[in-house]
C-alpha cells in the first residue's frame, strides 16, 4: 500500500514566499542602512530569529540554490518605514524637554569609582545615578550637592552621607523623562560613563548649560 503524501497548496506556498520576501527585504534594508546594531537588544534578537525563519521558509519552498529576487526598493522601503514607525522605541517621546544626566559615585580620596554599598545579599547598591531635570545647575549644585536635600534622588544623598562624592559623567540635551527611563531600562550605565571607561573627565554643568544657551541664541 502506498502512503499518501500531502502536498502544500500552491496558494499557501506563494503566500509564504511573499511574506518571506518582504521580511528579507526589511532585513536587507536594516543592514544596508546599518540600523541593526543600533536597535535595542531584544529587537536585535527578534531580527536574528526572523533571519533564520526567512532562510528556512525559502529553503523549504525552494530547495534549489538559486536565491529569491529581493522585493522592489519602494515596496521594501515602505514596509521598513511602517515597521519602524509601529515600534514603541521609535515613537517620539512626549513631555517637556530637559537634561538627562548620569552621576558616577567616586571615592573622594582616591578619585576612583566606588559604588554605594548596600545591606543586601549582593552588597552593591548603586554605582551610578540616572536623572532628568529642566534646570541642570539647580539640580546638580543646589540639590544633589546639598546634604539637607529631601526631594527626589535620595540615593545621591545617601551616597554623600556614606562619605562618597560624585561627578557628572554623561549629559544629553534635549531629552525627555521617557528617554531617561529608556536609558535606565537598558542598564549598564558603565557603557555611557566617560569616567569609568577612561574616555574623558568630569563634565562641567555650567559650561554645558552655557553652550546650549549660546546655541539657542540666549534662550534656555
Amino acid at each position: 500500500m502506498t502512503a499518501a503524501i500531502e502536498l502544500p497548496r500552491t496558494a499557501e506556498v506563494r503566500a509564504g514566499l511573499r511574506v518571506a520576501s518582504a521580511a528579507s527585504g526589511l532585513l536587507m534594508l536594516l543592514d544596508q542602512h546599518r540600523l541593526t546594531g543600533r536597535l535595542p537588544r531584544d529587537i536585535q534578537a527578534q531580527a536574528a530569529r526572523l533571519r533564520h525563519a526567512v532562510k528556512l521558509a525559502i529553503q523549504t519552498a525552494n530547495p534549489s540554490p538559486a536565491r529569491p529576487a529581493p522585493p522592489s526598493g519602494s515596496d521594501a522601503g515602505e514596509l521598513l518605514r511602517a515597521w519602524i514607525a509601529a515600534q514603541p522605541w521609535a515613537k517620539p517621546d512626549q513631555g517637556p524637554q530637559g537634561w538627562v544626566y548620569l552621576l558616577c559615585f567616586r571615592d573622594p580620596v582616591t578619585g576612583e569609582h566606588r559604588p554605594l554599598q548596600g545591606n543586601g545579599i549582593r552588597g552593591q547598591y548603586a554605582g551610578h545615578y540616572w536623572g532628568w531635570t529642566t534646570d541642570l545647575i539647580r539640580r546638580i549644585e543646589r540639590e544633589h550637592r546639598n546634604p539637607n536635600w529631601h526631594g527626589p534622588g535620595n540615593v545621591v544623598k545617601v551616597a554623600l552621607e556614606r562619605g562618597l562624592t560624585f561627578e557628572v559623567a554623561f549629559l544629553e540635551w534635549p531629552a525627555t523623562r521617557g528617554w531617561e527611563r529608556r536609558l535606565k531600562d537598558q542598564g549598564g550605565a558603565y557603557r555611557r560613563c566617560r569616567l569609568c571607561r577612561g574616555t574623558g573627565g568630569p563634565l562641567d554643568v555650567r559650561a554645558a548649560v552655557a553652550a546650549v544657551a549660546a546655541q539657542l541664541g540666549g534662550r534656555r
